[in-house]
């Protein structure tokens, strides 16, 4: 669990075990940033400057692991990035709507699949509460790592049925890689057996609202409860007491507290809010800056039973304490058993626990203020995410690009005048407008090839309010050379090219200074070739081996560049500093 007194970060969770290489990962989030969404990338290239990446760092991770990384998150539910930049178009692939759902796709959990030194799998999964997104919030996760075993473990046929509906539900084609790839996976996820976190005696998961599969019932029953929840309602409330015998805490965000009824509310024997004093500096924060940014608002996800003197049961997980969480919503829950010391009520909320970060509250009951109005825009942008979009690449005769973006089905309907837009996430500017009870179709013009993407802005305006998303179209008709065109308008010169070149072939293990080679400082040197002879050299003739693709890459990327300092620089025969060439190919 992410504890009050450290602030324990996804990238940090993610990096491979030592020794160990990615082969695949697989995360689950409601909203996603997609700025938020370059991380796993740098974090598995093994960047040490993941939170301060510049551009060409930045291209050379994705360019490095995105093959190995897939994301799923609720239609409706990317955010707007402030800076709109092409390289996000580069996390396409990778990036998978979710909108098959009867309420919303809410899970959060990382799966990552990994290679040992000796050959051997490993694998880790993170439950966690938090999404793939800059919240600072307190959340809660819990790390399990596991060994392949030659026998199925029933356990994991939740985890198992999670995978099979995400390949089904997507709103965009999956690629035949990437679908065989997650197919096996979750085959191999049978066999996986998981370390127990220390003194659990026993593991279970939950899924929530897959369709044609059995609903978990997990017993809630006990004779003391601590629920854990930003979200309240009284339904939500009543479905994790059902039984209770003793008391119930409830931890929540005041707004949430004051939605309940009276009766739900006298229910509730002790309430609980995070206090306005709790908080944790960032980690980007130095002792200089202590308490700059601070976590003081609650997005946990928790709920402790103790049911007997030797063993209590601790859920974690995205379930909010709401009725459609537990009967609309895909979620999922982890339980553990372990010893009331360690897993009971107030083990969590005593001193040792997150206790400290808490304080007193009183339930209002009813007095709860919701913009409503907002609400019902935002539901309206989320269904409107949930209609297949077309991307339809031409390109001219002078290099220009028209992207035509359709839909089969019409827009649904919204019960008042609502202003609605369409916009390449690339290129603001170029906004067109488009009808509710009307299919899109709409044409944007005079495009460079960069700024071609499949991700679309669509925007919805009613009375002074706002509401947008991010959408990914299918995108027919695609130039096998746009996502290199990316790359190359980031390469400002041969400088920036020498030190891509460097990062894209040693991403993963990058020699150091000590070692005599390229280290950090020198890869954002003066453009002197000869500082960079020792280093770029021994990766390249180790990458004539190993990392062939890559080098084959950088040479595309050379004959593509509109860079002319790059092309009379480098080219296709000659990538190496001093005019070395390139081994042949091993035979």
């Amino acid at each position: 669990m992410l504890p009050p007194d450290s602030r324990t970060t996804l990238l940090r969770q993610l990096e491979p075990p030592p020794g160990a290489k990615i082969e695949h990962l697989v995360g689950t989030t409601f909203t996603l940033d997609l700025e938020s969404a370059l991380l796993p990338c740098l974090a598995l290239a093994g960047s040490a400057n993941a939170d301060k990446a510049d551009a060409v760092e930045t291209v050379a991770a994705i360019r490095a692991s995105i093959g190995k990384v897939d994301i799923f998150h609720q239609v409706g539910h990317i955010g707007v990035p402030q800076n709109r930049s092409p390289l996000y178009s580069l996390l396409e692939d990778s990036i998978h709507g979710i909108g098959r759902t009867k309420g919303l796709f809410h899970p959060k959990l990382w799966l990552g699949a990994y290679r040992g030194e000796g050959g051997e799998e490993i694998y880790r999964l993170i439950i966690l509460s938090r999404n793939l997104t800059k919240d600072r919030s307190w959340d809660v996760a819990l790390s399990l790592d596991g060994q392949l075993t030659n026998s199925r473990i029933a356990g994991n046929a939740p985890l198992q049925n999670l995978l099979d509906y995400l390949l089904d539900a997507s709103a965009t084609p999956i690629d035949g890689e990437r679908r065989a790839r997650l197919t096996d996976l979750g085959k191999r996820l049978q066999k996986v057996k998981w370390e127990l976190p220390a003194r659990a005696t026993d593991i279970a998961f939950h899924v929530y609202g897959l369709p044609r599969r059995t609903k978990p019932t997990p017993d809630f029953s006990g004779y003391k409860h601590l629920l854990v929840s930003p979200f309240l309602n009284d339904a939500g409330l009543q479905h994790l007491t059902e039984g209770r015998k003793g008391p119930l805490t409830v931890v929540s965000r005041q707004e949430a507290l004051n939605c309940l009824s009276e009766d739900a509310a006298e229910s509730v024997d002790t309430a609980y809010v995070v206090s306005a004093n709790a908080g944790l500096p960032g980690e980007e924060d130095d002792s200089s800056t202590l308490g700059s940014t601070l976590l003081d608002t609650l997005h946990a996800k928790l709920y402790a039973v103790e049911r007997s003197k030797v063993a209590a049961h601790l859920f974690i997980g995205s379930a909010n304490a709401t009725d459609a969480a537990f009967n609309r919503n895909v979620e999922i829950l982890v339980e553990l058993t372990g010893p009331p010391k360690l897993f009971g009520v107030d083990a969590l909320v005593g001193g040792e626990g997150f206790g400290p970060i808490l304080e007193l509250a009183e339930i209002e009951s009813d007095t709860a203020e919701t913009d409503e109005e907002q609400e019902d825009l935002d539901r309206y942008v989320r269904t409107i995410a949930g209609v297949s979009l077309v991307a339809t690449l031409s390109r001219s005769d002078d290099e220009g690009a028209t992207l035509a973006v359709t839909s089969e089905e019409p827009l649904p309907t919204f019960d008042a005048d609502v202003s609605l837009s369409l916009s390449l996430l690339t290129v603001p500017s170029k906004q067109e407008q488009v009808l509710p009870a009307s299919p899109v179709d709409v044409v944007f013009g005079d495009l460079k090839l960069s700024d071609v993407t499949a991700f679309v802005v669509i925007e919805a305006q009613r009375g002074g309010r706002r509401s947008r998303s991010v959408v990914k179209a299918e995108l027919i008709g695609d130039d096998s050379g746009r996502l290199d065109s990316i790359v190359t308008d980031q390469l400002d010169g041969p400088e920036a090219f020498r030190r891509l070149l460097a990062l894209i072939l040693a991403f993963g293990g990058l020699p150091t200074d000590q070692d005599g080679a390229l280290g950090e400082t020198e890869g954002a040197g003066t453009g002197n070739w000869s500082q960079y002879d020792q280093g770029l050299f021994e990766l390249i003739m180790r990458s004539s081996v190993s990392n062939r693709e890559g080098l084959e890459y950088l040479a595309g990327i050379v004959c593509r560049s509109s860079t002319a300092r790059i092309r009379t620089t480098c080219c296709q025969r000659d990538l190496s500093p001093s005019g070395r060439q390139l081994p042949p190919r091993p035979t």
